[in-house]
């Protein structure tokens, strides 16, 4: 009986001895599990924006024309006397066009109207005693044009530059007087082609918005008016070079400008 007492309680000794040595030797590993911490992911970069400029686009646009009107008068045999004209003005009207943005390349194609009426006179007197004279006057009214623009993209910003075609409302006049004797007057009002170059830059500001400065220089070529003989008074020409500079702001709304799509 007392053999199978001790036997009972060695045994139950060894087992207790067994179990506390095992939970011993796990809690290390389980401190080290509890004190290591789940790592956190580096936080995502987020991607540059970059504009897309292809679409279809309208605007306003206004600014200032200088316009510069290049007289040369002729009369008779006399030396041709020559000045310069500056019918200047605001200038204001729409435009609208279409961008293909290829990378950083922007090509598009560019139709603009405005409204200018820029006017300016002069008068040559003659040195003869009997006072006659010449006033001449002319006239810078509607201009437009088409253009194709090239441009660069860089983030938010587009420069180009553009060329073309322009017209334009021209008027221009003259008249002679020979005073008590005579008045004769030649006059014409016109739409005049032409030419123009130039460059800009535009920054959008707003998801469907830019803003932009733009240089226009335009060339509308000469136009001559004719005064036929009148009895004793010889014949005579007067002739205008037409030109501008035009210097404005530009607002622009595009259609279907999707938000900015991520470079990667």
């Amino acid at each position: 009986m007392r053999g199978s007492i001790v036997t009972v309680s060695t045994r139950g000794l060894f087992a207790t001895v067994a179990f506390v040595a095992a939970l011993a030797a796990g809690q290390p590993a389980a401190a080290a599990d509890i004190g290591r911490l789940p790592a956190k992911a580096p936080p995502a970069v987020a991607p540059v924006p970059v504009e897309n400029w292809t679409g279809l686009y309208v605007g306003g646009n206004a600014g200032y024309s200088w316009g510069r009107s290049d007289l040369n008068y002729t009369f008779d045999a006399l030396p041709t006397v020559s000045t310069r004209l500056d019918p200047n003005s605001f200038i204001g009207g729409g435009q609208i066009g279409f961008n293909w943005q290829l990378g950083s390349l922007v090509l598009g194609v560019e139709g603009d109207v405005a409204w200018r009426h820029g006017n300016d006179a002069a008068t040559f007197t003659s040195s003869n005693v009997f006072g006659d004279f010449a006033a001449f006057n002319t006239e810078q009214n509607w201009v437009g044009t088409v253009r194709p623009r090239v441009g660069f993209a860089a983030g938010h910003w587009l420069l180009y530059g553009t060329g073309g075609v322009a017209f334009g409302g021209f008027q221009h006049s003259y008249t002679e007087t020979q005073p008590g004797v005579l008045m004769r007057a030649a006059s014409d009002s016109d739409t005049k082609a032409g030419w123009t170059a130039g460059g800009g830059v535009e920054y959008a500001f707003a998801n469907q918005w830019s803003l932009g400065v733009e240089y226009l220089y335009m060339d509308f070529g000469t136009t001559t008016l004719t005064q036929p003989p009148t009895g004793p008074v010889p014949a005579s020409s007067a002739s205008f070079d037409d030109k501008s500079h035009v210097l404005r702001a530009k607002l622009n709304y595009k259609f279907n400008w999707t938000t900015p799509f991520t470079g990667r």
